[in-house]
């Protein structure tokens, strides 16, 4: 059942090696120009077999997932339903991840898309309805003008992509951290940082280049923390990628703020 719900959504799915039309042969989806994938009993497919390694691995999306389940971003997760369309058809998350925010914010069809097979694995896990997908948001494998709702949260956006694959109609929403979006570890980490002080007003204004920028709704609140969320924050953060972990004391971390922005922008 994991794969048939692929091939019940074939109309929806484009080859992202040429552009093509996806058609079922046996237990795969090929391409006129033969390309061909094969979903997964474990319900995704790999639409990118020669992916390089990630730094994005499982260890830090499973600690991602916990800090997701433990309501630290139940207010941002209701700040985007908020603004998708009432019962939207077909929504893409581009950059998904674990898949957290995904099955909460489902559609009639649902796509999750991320580069990281871990993540996608992770996602799978349990099987449902939602079509996960191991592949590059520079070639999404959807049809174009598909897609009524795109979410892009916290990932790297790729606007050519996400223009050609959003319907006419269709609305992109885009989640990206604000100056004091985790500032504990900030401050934490001090002088190992490169960067100190954050802002994302040049991807907002690149957003707004490519994109008519309807609204911006600004999510902030302070959780406290115990150390062994704490010592998840830590490790699912790009912000410690470079610094050794038995360098990084959880038990200093008391509290951490979710600072972030929802852009909500139409096609031109």
């Amino acid at each position: 059942m994991s794969a048939e719900k692929f091939f019940n959504c074939i109309p929806l799915l484009r080859c992202p090696v040429c552009g093509a039309a996806l058609s079922r042969s046996g237990a795969s989806l090929v391409c006129a120009s033969g390309h061909t994938f094969d979903p997964s009993r474990k319900g995704y497919v790999h639409f990118v077999p020669n992916a390089a390694p990630s730094r994005y691995d499982r260890a830090l999306f499973e600690a991602r997932r916990r800090i997701m389940e433990a309501g630290f971003y139940d207010a941002v997760i209701d700040a985007i339903r908020t603004a998708m369309p009432e019962s939207p058809g077909t929504v893409l998350d581009a950059g998904c991840g674990d898949g957290t925010f995904t099955k909460r914010l489902q559609g009639k069809t649902t796509v999750g898309i991320d580069l990281s097979k871990d993540a996608i694995q992770l996602a799978a896990h349990g099987g449902g309805p939602v079509l996960w997908m191991v592949g590059d948001l520079t070639g999404l494998p959807v049809q174009s003008a598909s897609v009524d709702v795109l979410l892009n949260l916290f990932s790297p956006a790729h606007y050519a992509e996400f223009t050609r694959v959003l319907k006419p109609d269709g609305v992109l929403l885009k989640l990206v951290p604000q100056e004091g979006y985790l500032h504990e570890i900030r401050d934490l980490l001090g002088e190992r940082l490169h960067r100190r002080v954050y802002s994302n007003e040049a991807v907002v204004s690149h957003l707004s280049d490519r994109f008519r920028l309807t609204d911006r709704k600004r999510i902030r609140e302070t959780h406290p923390l115990t150390e062994a969320q704490a010592a998840d924050f830590l490790k699912m953060t790009p912000l410690t990628f470079d610094i050794e972990p038995e360098t990084l004391d959880a038990s200093a971390l008391k509290a951490i703020t979710i600072d972030v922005e929802l852009l909500i922008a139409k096609p031109n």
